[in-house]
């Protein structure tokens, strides 16, 4: 939540910043546009009263140089006071030669009679009025340029000001949604491995509180897995050894009293027997299954050798072949041997496994094949057998654990599901794969492959 809190105080404060200073600059601006207008105003309305004056004055002089009364004489001057201090006041605007030779004008003609030598003096200040006039026009001109050109700078300042703080805020989004995105990512990834038994993790985590509270429940998480993982493979371990010294003992029972040892049995005995010891080797069967499995999964050191590889074919065969011909199904062997570094119980285990289950679900006088090739840099098996197809419903769950598919077992001993997961976990060890390769037109194999000198 801080983290949040300060990113958006962050992304936002630039944004602010920018607005800001744009309101400044546009209330600045709008001032001194209102006082350029009224000064503009007050200088054009003082310079064409100049120029009235003027006129004024000149026809003030012709009067008083006619008629000779006093009154005119005062209005004449009056009339040159008044045009003096609104020069005076124009020179706050501009510095001119017209301004200086008006003031030596009217300072030469408050020293003089009103008579026509004066009046035709004053026909010299109505040019001057006139040039004043122009000059004050020109001179506002180039301070509204001037205005003008103060706004357009202060538009690109604002427009490079944007560009900078909009940039800044990308920066601050992207570096505050990597610190908030990647703790999340390091979490994920670690839930992921938890939940595929990958249970040691000693990558140094780092983040907001929230997260590193939440890492720190995942720690937790991950040692408690630890400790139901030991618990579970010493219930096996125990369990075990507490099922098979009975299941020994009743297995030599009900193969005694078969061999009829005890005495005659009658039909229904034997029946009763029979069942009895195909039970208890179903029951050893998934035991000794549960077993390679729990191995094979927390097992990480394997030998491996340079070994011919039929020899070991063969021997999973040997188990199967009382099945596979009660079936009648032929079994195609590969001819040319060859040599490949294996771990040779890991090799048996994974070929006992998809051999009983071609031997299992296979039709019917069907066929098993098995064919091996060698080549620079892998070694490929593929056990395949004439049988029903493994609908789609079961593909993505094929090799899970205690996963049961569609298709059922035939015969009287029942599956325990995790054939195919031993088989996997066995050639996993070795470095290699497993993987179902056809799965169509009656025919379904599984293709083992073996990188080749691997040093696991």
């Amino acid at each position: 939540m801080q983290l949040v809190v300060l990113a958006f105080i962050l992304v936002v404060a630039p944004l602010g910043i920018l607005i800001y200073q744009a309101t400044d600059s546009m209330v600045t601006l709008s001032q001194q546009g209102r006082e350029y207008a009224r000064e503009a105003l007050d200088f054009l309305n003082r310079s064409q009263k100049l120029r009235s004056l003027s006129q004024d004055l000149v026809r003030s002089s012709k009067q008083f140089v006619v008629v000779k009364e006093p009154e005119i004489e005062q209005r004449y001057r009056n009339q040159l006071n008044e045009y003096k201090e609104l020069v005076q006041l124009h020179t706050f605007l501009i510095e001119s030669d017209n301004i200086s030779e008006i003031y030596s004008l009217i300072n030469d003609l408050e020293l003089q009679p009103v008579d026509s030598t004066s009046s035709e003096q004053l026909t010299r200040l109505i040019p001057l009025s006139q040039n004043l006039y122009e000059e004050t026009r020109i001179k506002l001109v180039q301070r509204l340029e001037s205005l003008n050109a103060k706004a357009e700078q202060q538009q690109n300042l604002l427009w490079l000001q944007a560009g900078l703080l909009i940039t800044l805020s990308t920066i601050l989004i992207l570096f505050f949604s990597i610190r908030i995105t990647q703790p999340v990512k390091k979490l994920m990834q670690r839930i992921q491995a938890l939940g595929h038994g990958q249970l040691d993790t000693t990558e140094f985590f780092q983040g907001p509180k929230e997260f590193l509270e939440l890492n720190q429940q995942l720690e937790w998480l991950e040692t408690h897995l630890q400790m139901l993982e030991q618990e579970k493979q010493a219930f096996l371990r125990h369990m075990s050894h507490e099922l098979k010294t009975p299941l020994t003992t009743l297995r030599e029972g009900t193969d005694l009293l078969a061999e009829e040892l005890a005495g005659p049995l009658t039909e229904s005995q034997r029946e009763i027997i029979s069942l009895m010891q195909q039970n208890s080797i179903s029951l050893q069967s998934l035991i000794e299954q549960l077993l390679d499995y729990n191995r094979l999964q927390h097992s990480s050191e394997h030998e491996l050798q340079s070994q011919p590889i039929i020899p070991i074919i063969n021997e999973s065969l040997a188990s199967h072949q009382l099945l596979l011909k009660q079936k009648g199904i032929a079994v195609t062997l590969p001819q040319e041997e060859c040599e490949w570094s294996v771990d040779i119980g890991l090799l048996l285990r994974a070929l006992s496994n998809l051999i009983s289950n071609a031997a299992v679900y296979g039709f019917q006088r069907g066929e098993l094949n098995i064919s091996l090739l060698a080549q620079d840099s892998d070694l490929t098996l593929e056990v395949g057998n004439t049988g029903p197809e493994i609908p789609e419903t079961d593909l993505e769950q094929l090799f899970d654990p205690f996963y049961q598919g569609v298709n059922k077992r035939q015969g009287s001993v029942k599956g325990s599901g995790i054939g195919l997961s031993i088989a996997r976990e066995a050639i996993k060890a070795m470095g290699g794969s497993l993987v179902l390769h056809k799965n169509n037109n009656g025919y379904v194999s599984f293709m083992i492959t073996l990188p080749k000198q691997v040093s696991v």
